[in-house]
């Protein structure tokens, strides 16, 4: 039923274990711990995945994932960073959109290895900011951004998310100079990207983008998102954040640097695995 969502040569083993890891991890990350490790979910889905599927599937998945960050964090939220950082972002939404839509017309397969460069890209960005987190915190709190910073942070934030799902540095850094104390940055956080993605939902439909399989496969994986969740709550009290995301680091790295190189590891190991058996039978 699922065949198209498979890229060749995968068998379906290893690609339930690629997708169902990275939506456990996008629960983890949704429950506010290792808020950083969703980034390497989009990356590690399109190692076993076509990349326009990879983004379709995951959106209204990460819409789930936010209605459920809202719903712990309702009243931790300050509407004017919000609104400074959501107005803009619908720019960024729309140019995206645009950029889908061409890449509708004109067929994906002329375009899959220009995404995933870009998804390899912002992955290792993504790990580099991981690495340099506290850093980039301190210096976003001496550094309060102005309206025209919140306006340019907004453009990219839906440009990059509607692309990839790939916003989470710029609107993090953005909101964390607000100095808005913890519980109140956790839920404008949630709040915010939950504004992004039930806005990008209806321009994915317009597009192509979803459609009905791929709904049926998001069914397929969601109940892996309280599983995340869950596991995020267990690992709060019990497993040091600052050690988790150095593995979520690598990992982001390694995929990232796949992508971007376009050389798929996975598929060249299954390869590697199956030889002898193809040679005996020879």
């Amino acid at each position: 039923m699922f065949d198209a969502f498979i890229l060749p040569g995968v068998p379906w083993t290893v690609f339930w274990l690629f997708t169902g890891a990275a939506i456990i991890i996008q629960g983890i990350s949704k429950s506010g711990f290792a808020g950083g490790a969703g980034i390497l979910s989009l990356p590690l889905m399109m190692l076993v995945m076509p990349v326009d599927l990879v983004a379709a599937a995951l959106l209204p998945l990460l819409i789930l994932c936010d209605m459920n960050a809202i719903y712990h964090h309702r009243r931790n939220k300050v509407w004017a960073p919000i609104m400074a950082i959501y107005l803009p972002s619908i720019i960024g939404i729309v140019l995206g959109a645009a950029v889908w839509w061409m890449i509708g017309q004109e067929g994906v397969q002329g375009f899959e290895r220009l995404i995933k460069q870009f998804v390899g890209v912002i992955a290792i960005l993504f790990a580099v900011y991981i690495a340099v987190k506290e850093s980039a915190m301190a210096w976003a709190l001496q550094h309060k951004p102005g309206k025209g910073v919140g306006v340019a942070a907004g453009v990219a934030a839906g440009f990059c998310s509607t692309i990839a799902h790939a916003a989470g540095p710029i609107v993090g850094l953005y909101l964390f100079a607000q100095n808005l104390g913890k519980s109140l940055f956790v839920g404008t956080v949630a709040w915010t990207f939950t504004l992004i993605n039930l806005t990008k939902l209806p321009f994915y439909i317009q597009v192509g983008l979803i459609q009905r399989d791929t709904l049926l496969f998001g069914l397929c994986l969601v109940w892996l998102i309280p599983v995340g969740s869950y596991m995020g709550h267990w690992m709060h009290h019990r497993v040091e954040e600052s050690a988790f995301n150095r593995v979520i680091l690598v990992l982001t790295i390694l995929a990232g640097l796949q992508l971007l190189l376009d050389v798929n590891v996975v598929q060249w190991a299954l390869e590697r695995a199956a030889a002898p058996a193809l040679e005996s039978a020879a």
